[in-house]
């Protein structure tokens, strides 16, 4: 009668990881946190953006309200300087001076005084919420030129055009580039015509 093997000549003898199979690991498992480092930082900046748009969209529509609740002014298409205070750019001081605001609670305002009032409080607003914020607001027919939103207004038409800008984190600003120009508005809307609806 044969006798059966032992059992232990069946299991193969094992031996430990080799360092350069450690290495290979180590490796691949810093290249998968750096991706997921740049992922969340992508996320982040994403956020930022869209928390800066959203603020500019509640401004924009903010101003329009405005403009619908003092129509015997915004409703002057003018475009003489002072004529119609709610038309202005934040970046020309030929344009927009700060105002001074009247305190209408305390004596009975002109419609010219509200929308006064009306600009200053805006354009502060503009400057606080929305960083390097610049806002202008114009009757433009064409606010764009080549598909890209534009600053310049041709002053023509019914329609009130309100344009926002601000700084946005970029990568090369990130990289340390100090100089930031915005080149073109991020959010243009239409104000109101310039009928009394």
């Amino acid at each position: 009668m044969k006798l059966p093997k032992p059992f232990c000549s069946f299991v193969l003898k094992q031996s430990g990881f080799s360092m350069v199979e450690v290495l290979v690991s180590v490796l691949i498992l810093a290249f998968g946190v750096l991706a997921m480092g740049g992922l969340q930082l992508a996320s982040l900046r994403s956020t930022q953006n869209s928390g800066k748009a959203a603020i500019a969209a509640t401004l924009a529509k903010d101003y329009s309200e405005m403009m619908r609740s003092n129509i015997s002014v915004s409703n002057n298409t003018s475009t003489a300087a002072n004529v119609n205070p709610y038309l202005f750019d934040t970046s020309s001081s030929s344009s927009f001076t700060s105002p001074v605001a009247v305190d209408c609670t305390a004596i009975t305002c002109t419609p010219t005084q509200i929308a006064t009032m009306h600009v200053a409080d805006w354009a502060q607003r503009v400057v606080a919420q929305l960083p390097s914020g610049r806002a202008v607001v114009c009757r433009d027919s064409n606010p764009k030129s080549g598909g890209v939103n534009k600053w310049a207004c041709d002053n023509s038409g019914n329609l009130v055009t309100i344009k926002l800008g601000w700084e946005a984190k970029l990568d090369t600003r990130e990289k340390g580039t100090t100089s930031f120009v915005i080149t073109s508005p991020q959010l243009v809307m239409i104000g109101m015509t310039g009928f009394a609806e």
